[in-house]
């Protein structure tokens, strides 16, 4: 498993991160997301072997938020 922290933008409330979290829940891999509205964070626990940080990031910045930064 391998856990990425991304720092989001755009996020204006607490519906912004529960979408970001049910868009990334769904990825085949994903074992564990929180999203959180305070820190502008994204914590997202996965298999490599079964997606990566760049598709993680696509899916974040689809509805209209944006990955300003990332962290393993």
């Amino acid at each position: 498993m391998k856990t990425t922290t991304f720092k989001l933008e755009g996020l204006r409330c607490e519906s912004c991160a529960r979408t970001i979290e049910s868009v990334i829940a769904a990825e085949d891999g994903v074992r564990e997301v929180d999203v959180s509205f305070a820190t502008k964070e994204a914590k997202i626990v996965y298999d490599p072997e079964a997606t990566d940080d760049d598709r993680l990031s696509r899916l974040i910045e689809q509805p209209s938020f944006r990955v300003a930064a990332r962290s393993a």
